[in-house]
């Protein structure tokens, strides 16, 4: 068997909140309780973040309406679904102008997230990175806020609290072996999903476009060939049949973890940047 190099286990420090995920809001959704001290955190960049989900849920939304209305067929379940109703009736028509309405409001807000993201202190560096994209890049800035300052608090933050809080840590699955932070039903994730799903994203683009973070990805997948479980893993395994100890990583293990240190790696860069700019200020 090859032996398994376990990942210190990580976690957050403090109780952290979302720049947009926190009791103490005010009218607009945002967070009043950073300050001064977290330089990083543009409020206007959190609320274009906002407001482009928003749109982008309701544009998803009324996509799928208007296509009930316009078509219609049988799942594999049996079950009909859909109208099939003729999208040049005057009624439908509007509804369909309805939804390009949003899809141009979308737009709209993609482009006034990218501008903001263009003149934010971290611009220059997003600009440098392959893959990353102002978009992704500002939407992740947006649930993080300041990458050096821990939200709660209002202190500097370790890279670890960081990887922490946007769930890339990992958790003790025996007395000797860490595995990967996973959600369990009933339990309380100590982590922001948003914040997750921002970092899972922009590592799926980095992967596309290449670039040094890739490179991160290629060496760690080629470092778990062979590797094999030390304790059971659900992601292996079927449905209510994780996979044993002893039993191979698939490749689909392998793939996830490769993202999982990219992802960390990113985040180092981040995060060192904006302590860079913390202290050059």
């Amino acid at each position: 068997m090859t032996a398994v190099v376990a990942e210190p286990a990580t976690y957050p420090e403090d109780t952290e909140v979302s720049p947009y995920q926190t009791s103490s809001r005010d009218a607009t959704g945002l967070s009043n309780t950073h300050g001064s001290d977290a330089p990083l955190l543009d409020p206007l960049l959190t609320l274009a973040s906002i407001t482009l989900d928003d749109l982008e849920r309701l544009r998803i939304a009324q996509e799928n309406r208007y296509r009930s209305l316009t078509q219609s067929g049988t799942s594999e379940s049996g079950q009909e679904w859909g109208f099939g109703l003729d999208d040049r009736d005057p009624n439908v028509a509007a509804a369909g102008a309805i939804v390009d309405q949003i899809k141009a409001m979308e737009h709209q807000a993609t482009l006034h997230l990218q501008k903001l993201m263009r003149k934010h202190p971290l611009g220059p560096w997003v600009k440098a990175q392959k893959g990353v994209g102002e978009k992704q890049a500002a939407r992740l800035l947006g649930v993080i806020g300041d990458p050096y300052i821990n939200s709660a608090t209002g202190h500097p933050r370790t890279v670890s609290q960081l990887w922490a809080y946007c769930g890339l840590h990992t958790l003790p699955a025996t007395d000797q072996y860490n595995v990967a932070a996973r959600r369990k039903k009933g339990v309380q994730a100590n982590w922001n999903d948003d914040a997750k799903k921002r970092v899972w994203l922009i590592a799926n683009s980095i992967l596309k476009a290449g670039g040094p973070w890739r490179e991160v990805y290629d060496r760690r997948k080629a470092a778990t060939e062979g590797r094999v479980h030390q304790a059971e893993c659900v992601r292996c395994g079927p449905s209510g049949k994780p996979a044993q100890p002893g039993s191979p990583w698939s490749d689909g293990h392998r793939h996830a973890d490769a993202l999982r240190i990219m992802g960390k790696e990113l985040l180092k860069g981040l995060w060192r940047e904006s302590r860079r700019l913390h202290q050059s200020a």
